[in-house]
Parts: structure tokens; sequence; C-alpha cells
């Protein structure tokens, strides 16, 4: 029976904390929760007692007595983005075995520390990059590797998010660059790293442009927003399509408006606000080791949500488009399913041909509970696709949007090689 803790209780908790006291429970014990934030660590711990588990609750400043008196085989973090090094490295310390949300973390100086202190311990974190397990992404990456398209040379990657998903970047606390790294780390490192894992490379630079052109004060009165308050609760315009009423979304009521008073933190806050740090569209061409060449495009205010990715390879082209439901993050009503998905093959002298896509079900396309089993019930047998993912294939999609930071600050070319030394290569991201 394997002892686990979780660190940080808000939206994206509650998918280890079911599985683990229900699905997994048998080889799995969860004996202590952690947050910085006393009510939703109430909130967490009452959802447990209605599944009669009862669970020891930390504070985040006694975070290392939960490592001393609890000592968890395993530890799962899903705090914010820029706390992750911390916990990853003193779970490491103390020999737990690490989980943690992606990304990695949210800057490359964080980056650095993780990689030395895991490499001192000699420990291998798995970092969750759920999209690797997606049965159509799954789908991609085997016809790839067999061949079908022969060497790919070229790859045309877009990201749409629409203004519901999109915009609820921008009214938390991923809206300063320091707490998430901007959508070019946040987001895209799930982007990065599924370019990472189907073509079996790393990248060798990135040159990228990118800014925020529609969460801004100006388009708010081009859009004709007047009276804006610093949040959706006390705004007083009346014509704003982007009111997020948490008193409407059951359990973003409980985890964050019911406990806003403790921190100060508010899950509602105006999305033209003139302090935004991120950007809300990224161009960016990235080169890889073995001369493939991405062209990568992200827009957070796009009229539909979902991906256009088209692989060029000397032997043909592989194409899909997949169209997503938005969500609202930590909103249990709108678990993200795939709606439509078309994958093409296009052969030269051939039809193109439609590709029979994979069934699916469950969060993320299908991804999340393919991935909760391969982490807790992992049976030994061998996983060709490689799909569980560690902290040097997490380092690798993150140093990605690192790069592009870098080269959207200074406009030009960035070499990884300048960013960071002697990164360890996986093996899934080595062509065998």
């Amino acid at each position: 029976m394997k002892k686990c803790a979780i660190v940080g209780v808000g939206g994206r908790h509650k998918m280890f904390r079911e599985s683990l006291v229900k699905k997994y429970a048998v080889n799995h014990r969860l004996v202590a929760i952690c947050d910085s934030n006393p009510g939703r660590l109430r909130y967490a711990e009452q959802s447990l007692n209605k599944s009669n588990v009862s669970v020891a609750c930390y504070l985040e400043k006694d975070f290392h007595k939960l490592l001393r008196v609890e000592k968890p085989d395993i530890l799962i973090v899903t705090s914010p983005d820029y706390t992750h090094h911390k916990y990853i490295i003193a779970g490491a310390k103390k020999g737990c075995q690490i989980i943690s949300e992606k990304p990695i973390t949210s800057s490359l100086v964080y980056l650095k520390k993780i990689v030395t202190e895991l490499n001192k311990v000699q420990t291998i974190a798995t970092i969750t990059h759920n999209y690797r397990y997606s049965p159509y992404r799954s789908q991609v990456k085997e016809l790839l590797m067999s061949g079908t398209i022969g060497t790919v040379k070229a790859i045309t990657f877009d990201w749409h998010l629409d203004r519901v998903h999109g915009a609820d970047y921008f009214r938390r606390w991923h809206r300063y660059k320091s707490n998430s790294g901007g959508l070019a780390v946040h987001k895209a490192t799930h982007h990065f790293d599924l370019i990472n894992w189907w073509i079996a490379d790393t990248p060798v630079s990135a040159y990228a442009t990118g800014d925020n052109h529609y969460y801004n004060p100006i388009n708010a009165k081009r859009l004709g927003i007047d009276n804006r308050g610093q949040r959706c609760k006390t705004c007083l315009s009346e014509n704003c399509s982007f009111r997020l009423k948490l008193e409407a979304m059951d359990n973003l009521q409980k985890l964050y408006s019911d406990n806003e008073h403790y921190d100060g933190y508010h899950r509602d806050q105006c999305v033209f606000d003139g302090s935004i740090e991120i950007e809300d569209m990224i161009r960016a061409e990235v080169r890889y080791s073995r001369g493939a060449v991405l062209n990568y495009g992200l827009v957070a205010f796009s009229p539909w949500e979902g991906y256009e990715i088209t692989f060029i390879g000397t032997e043909g082209t592989l194409s899909q488009k997949y169209l997503e439901r938005s969500v609202i993050n930590g909103d249990d009503s709108s678990l993200r399913e795939g709606s439509n998905v078309q994958t093409s093959l296009l052969i030269p002298g051939k039809a193109t041909e439609r590709i029979k896509n994979p069934s699916s079900a469950g969060g993320h396309g299908g991804a999340d509970p393919l991935m909760l089993n391969h982490i807790f019930a992992d049976d030994g047998f061998p996983d060709p696709l490689q799909r569980k993912s560690n902290h040097f294939s997490a380092a690798w999609s993150a140093i990605t949007g690192f790069a592009i930071n870098r080269s959207m600050e200074k406009g030009k070319v960035v070499l990884i090689k300048d960013l960071i030394e002697d990164l360890a290569i996986p093996n899934e991201l080595r062509l065998n």
C-alpha cells in the first residue's frame, strides 16, 4: 500500500484525489492534502469525508512537517506553476515518488534547479503530459512511427483557444508571466511536448513574435465595454460578454469565491485589465536537431476551440483537425470531450484517405483515464508509444516555451544550448 499526499487543492487536484480514493484505493492510500488557503483545504477535506475518507490536512507553511510526519511514498503536485519546484525538489529529497502537473515549472531558473537537484538524488519525476494519452494523438504517433509519410521535414501546427476557454487564462493567476511563464509555457508546453514525442526529436532553436491583441483596455473600449471593475463581481459594465458568475458554478464558488477572504485571490479578475502581462497570440518557428521545422501558432481569442496540424514528410502528408468543446477551468459541468476529429493521409498518386478515428471517453479527449491507469496501475508491460513523460521530457517541452519568450523579448533567434546545457534526452525523444 503506497501512501500518497497532494499539495495544491485547486481545480486540477480533484482528478487525482478521486482516483486515489476510488479506482486505485486497493494499492494506494491518500494520507494528506496541503494548500495555502485554509478554506479551500477544508472544502477538499469535506469532499473526502463524503466518501468516508479521512486524511490529514496541512497548510502550505507546514509542508515540510507533512513530509516528516506522514512520510508519503508518492507526492502529487497540483499547485500553481511557479510553486512546483519547491515541492518537487523537497519531496524528491525525502525519497518520494514525484507526480506533478505540467508544465514542470514556470521559469528557466526553476527548471535548472529541478534538473540539478533531482540528478543529485537520482530521482526521475513523472510530469503529467496527458495529451500523449489521447487516442487521437496516439493514432498520429502510430502513423508516424510506422513510416507512413517517410521522414518528417516540416510541421504546421495552429492551436485555437476560443473566447470562453482562452479568456479564462486572462482572469486567473496565469495573467502574470512570473506565475505561469505565459501561454508559451503554461499552455503550449502541451503542444511542444506532443511535437517532441510525435517526431522523437528535440528543439535546437526558436524564433517568435507575440503580443496581447485582444485582452487589453483599448480593445475593451473598442467593444464598448465601459465602467469596468477590477473583477466581474463588482463590475458595473452592463454589456460585457466575458462576465464570469462564480455563484452560478458550484465548484468554483466553493473553491474560490467562498475562500477569497483568506488570501485575497479573485478568480474573476477582469480580462481587459491593463496589468496583464501575457500574450494572447504567438507565432513561432522552431527547428529540431534532425532538420524538421515547426511553424506554430497560438491564438487565445479564436471563434473556435481546437487545433489543426499537418506533418509534411518525404513520402506524403498527415493532417488532423480536432474540434474541442471549450471549458472554464474547475467548472465540473463542462468536462472537455473530443467532439469532432478528422485525420487525413495523402500519399502521392493516391486519393486522400480519411483515417478512422478511435473512440475515447473521459477528460482531455479520453487522455486522463488512460494516463491515470498508466501511472497508478502500471502492469509492467512495455508501452511501445512511450507515453509516460518524465522531468527530462517535460524540460524539453518547457525549454521551447522559454526560448519563445526570450525570442519575443529580444527580437532574435534563440538557441536552446544558450539556455541550458547537457540536458538529458529521454528514450522516447530519441529516434530508435
